[in-house]
């Protein structure tokens, strides 16, 4: 079934038998048709194809359940429309009303892989949904606007989105800040008015990093006019090169969902390193809540 998912990505939802062009001597054509070619696949298209090889192949029978549940509600488009909450950032003529959250970002996330700007930025947009309904002290700032290479090129704008979205939201406590920088996810926890900040970094031991290490907290400081008081979370920590987003998403859903009438500092005191099995009940778990809130689909398999 995967196969079959696999063949609509790449090569559409429809006939994709190789055309050629009528033109052309006789022996040309014959030669043609002695030596078909395999199509070329674009960098996209070999992601896709890598990612669901994975999933086959080195991924539990869970994965695979879940990707064959993915195919159920691929349309033919490579990405997914999802409007943004309202009242999640600051609103103009020019702001933008939706993310797109490409099937390879979600192949990924099955596939133990790199996880993008746009799944991250979907997960902050389910949480700030999920809790509209309940009290919340949190708020967010978009991921998209904050990274490393926005704060390195664009630091005025990272700073006027830091502001904005602190004014629209000045009566909550924290704001989480996913912040990527050198392919690399880390979750900035910042409360304004207590000027205080927690970062939970995965490769923050073996890397022996502090707040230093990342543009985001100059960027901050510069923002709300002073110092803050910085802290390095004693959190969960990778073995592999590919677990940060994974991480991410975890200590986000811990915060929000969990405890976020706790004190950062409390919540985390573990520094192992997290484990295939954790991470599998992780995407599971967030698989779920993705159907169920994309496309409705609350059904167990």
């Amino acid at each position: 079934m995967i196969a079959s998912f696999g063949d609509e990505f790449l090569f559409g939802a429809h006939d994709v038998s190789t055309q050629h062009d009528v033109d052309g001597s006789e022996e040309e054509l014959d030669e043609m048709h002695e030596q078909p070619q395999a199509p070329t696949l674009s960098k996209l298209e070999q992601d896709i194809k890598t990612a669901l090889w994975n999933i086959e192949n080195l991924r539990p029978q869970s994965m695979i359940l879940l990707a064959t549940r993915l195919t159920k509600h691929y349309d033919g488009d490579m990405s997914i429309e999802i409007n943004w909450p309202h009242g999640m950032y600051p609103e103009t003529e020019l702001s933008p009303r939706v993310e797109y959250v490409e099937y390879e970002g979600m192949l990924h996330f099955l596939a133990n892989g790199l996880l993008d700007a746009n799944f991250i930025h979907w997960y902050q947009m389910f949480l700030f949904g999920h809790r509209l309904k309940n009290a919340t002290q949190v708020a967010y700032f978009n991921t998209q606007r904050i990274t490393g290479k926005e704060c390195k090129e664009n630091l005025p704008s990272v700073k006027e989105h830091l502001f904005k979205v602190y004014k629209l939201h000045e009566g909550k406590k924290y704001f989480l800040a996913p912040f990527l920088y050198s392919r690399h996810w880390v979750l900035f926890i910042v409360s304004p008015s207590e000027r205080k900040g927690w970062i939970l970094d995965s490769t923050y031991l073996r890397g022996k990093k502090n707040k230093s290490h990342y543009s985001l907290t100059n960027a901050i400081e510069t923002s709300f006019g002073g110092r803050f008081t910085w802290k390095m979370v004693k959190c969960k920590q990778q073995e592999g090169s590919w677990e940060c987003g994974f991480l991410l998403v975890r200590n986000m859903f811990e915060f929000v969902i969990s405890s976020q009438f706790g004190v950062p500092n409390n919540m985390w005191n573990d520094t192992t390193d997290i484990t295939g099995v954790e991470i599998d009940k992780l995407v599971e778990n967030i698989m779920c809540r993705f159907f169920a809130a994309v496309f409705n689909d609350k059904s167990k398999n």
